[in-house]
């Protein structure tokens, strides 16, 4: 799966240009119209040049299948069929199919496990690949049962989903792992591999989203998981060929490394408690796939206990900022089962309402929210690239807010009695808007992780820390199905969402809000170019002994 130590390497360098450059195409002095007509072709033909010659064709091709097919397209298309799935195939409610998606969901929050199992044992010899394949083979064989089998469970769908999420999450954090290694030993070159993954994810979410709206409106929505399956076993093709340059561990350290899960071991357990708990999640939907009351309670728990530990084992300020990132997920609660329904439902269930269909729901506002997401890049990078940390994540929280409050407008009708159409009206709402706030949270999110991540743990940490707000994203959920429930909210005949502003106003515009005064007390008020930890030795030898299962008592003191 990897190459041959005496095979050919896995890049070969562009003839000319030394590896390691970064000399970016520019318009020479004197550029007339010609000029700048191919600047676009000339400053595209650079950046590949660079990127190839620094990470290869090979490496290149790896990343692209991933990003663009895996992560772009796979994940996109489980996200936008899922309405439609649930609706045209399983013929359930609302929270049922939240419910469905919750434990669809469950794999993105174990990756810090899957982690330290990847890294702690070679399986089949390799640290990556391996686990890639398996994951892959997981993944098509789901896809192709929910393509051939009628399923009518949706707990049985449900662990299909799982098992596709698990294929991606799974490749998502290996590869990263993989590209993160590379540009560690060409440091001068991140920007050109973190923009080639971002690039190849956005054009595989716009191919998921010009397809899925249609096919969901002429079709069942089951016929579009065959369009799933091949491209679930595409990331099989080039890992098989070694293009991920994972090489095959030596002979004698086959087994387990014990050594590196004895090294830090709370940061272990930490991982390992916390796919546990997840885990333990999902199987309670399942067996509790009903009582949303039992499921609410015991996400709530888990939180508080992941919560609790993560402040006792984890550097503190890197427990303060991470805390925050969980809990602002948390309180931005999901309703997407009662919202979803109310857009797209037919007359007989919302006399007057939207109606919207699969096309306009799912295609045409992803595809402008994704041009609204590389505004929201270009305004950030303009305008939000100088506020400190504190001011971005406040600021944030407050757009995401007045964004939802176009919602309430549609749904209490206001937009008709203006004169205003649904479909231009909704174009304003959370579902277009967001993703450009989605950007600026995610962006400062990145890079406070970045500064505060301990020294020599960065790839475990990093997967645990996504890990724990992937699961804050879960326990968003499972509040938000209860909620859902404990309003009344009937999203099949005989409907009824006379709660629904209520419950809209409540999760999305007043609970968020509490995010705001805690951004004053967890989050750093320093600029995204400063220092986050002033003494370096300091904050690294007080996670070095928080991970190494100390209390940090001892960080910053002479041995």
């Amino acid at each position: 799966m990897a190459a041959a130590d005496g095979q050919e390497p896995y890049y070969e360098p562009i003839p000319g240009q030394e590896e390691g450059e970064e000399e970016e195409y520019k318009l020479p002095d004197d550029a007339g119209f010609g000029d700048y007509a191919a600047h676009p072709y000339r400053a595209c033909k650079n950046y590949m040049d660079r990127f190839l010659s620094n990470f290869g064709w090979r490496f290149a091709i790896q990343m692209g299948v991933m990003y663009t097919i895996v992560k772009g397209i796979l994940s996109s298309v489980i996200g936008l069929v899922q309405l439609s799935y649930c609706k045209k195939s399983l013929h359930i409610d609302g929270t049922a199919c939240q419910t469905m998606g919750a434990i669809a969901q469950t794999p993105w929050a174990i990756k810090g496990a899957i982690g330290v199992v990847s890294d702690a044992y070679p399986l089949f010899g390799y640290h990556k690949s391996s686990y890639i394949m398996v994951a892959a083979a997981m993944g098509t064989s789901a896809f192709f049962y929910l393509a051939a089998v009628p399923v009518h469970t949706a707990s049985v769908a449900a662990a299909a989903l799982f098992l596709a999420n698990y294929e991606i999450a799974t490749s998502d954090l290996l590869c990263e792992g993989k590209y993160a290694e590379l540009m560690q030993t060409k440091p001068k070159t991140g920007s050109t591999m973190v923009s080639f993954v971002w690039g190849c994810f956005q054009v595989g979410s716009l191919i998921a989203a010009l397809f899925v709206g249609p096919m969901a409106d002429a079709y069942n929505p089951q016929i579009i998981f065959w369009v799933c399956l091949p491209l679930a076993a595409s990331i099989m093709i080039p890992t098989g060929l070694g293009y991920l340059a994972d090489k095959k561990v030596p002979e004698g350290k086959e087994g387990v490394d014990w050594a590196l899960l004895q090294q830090y071991p709370k940061i272990v357990a930490f991982c390992l408690i916390m796919a546990a708990v997840a885990i333990g999640n999902a199987v309670i939907d399942i067996i509790f796939f009903d009582e949303h009351m039992w499921q609410a309670i015991y996400a709530v728990s888990a939180a508080v206990l992941l919560s609790v530990l993560a402040f006792l084992w984890l550097p503190r300020q890197l427990a303060m900022c991470n805390f925050y990132m969980f809990f602002s997920s948390v309180l931005y609660i999901n309703i997407r089962g009662a919202q979803d329904f109310w857009f797209t439902a037919d007359e007989s269930c919302v006399p007057g309402g939207p109606a919207f269909d699969y096309t306009y729901y799912n295609t045409y506002t992803a595809v402008v929210g994704a041009f609204t997401g590389w505004i929201g890049i270009v305004i950030f990078q303009s305008f939000m690239s100088g506020w400190t940390f504190r001011k971005l994540f406040w600021v944030t929280t407050v757009l995401q807010v007045v964004a939802s409050a176009f919602d309430l407008l549609i749904i209490e009708r206001y937009n008709i009695g203006w004169g205003i159409d649904d479909k231009m009206f909704y174009m304003f709402g959370d579902a277009v808007i967001g993703p450009a706030v989605m950007m600026f949270a995610f962006m400062p999110a990145v890079v406070l992780t970045s500064k505060l991540v301990p020294k020599g743990l960065e790839s475990t940490t990093y997967a645990l820390l996504a890990g724990f707000q992937n699961f804050g994203g879960v326990v968003s959920s499972q509040i938000g199905i209860y909620a859902t429930q404990y309003a009344n909210i009937q999203t099949d005949a005989p409907c009824n969402f006379d709660n629904l502003t209520t419950l809209v106003a409540v999760c999305h515009c007043l609970l968020p809000l509490l995010a705001v005064p805690l951004t004053f007390i967890l989050i750093p008020d320093k600029l995204m170019t400063d220092t986050i930890i002033e003494d370096d030795e300091e904050g690294d030898a007080e996670a070095k002994d928080k991970a190494e299962g100390g209390d940090g008592s001892n960080s910053g003191k002479e041995a």
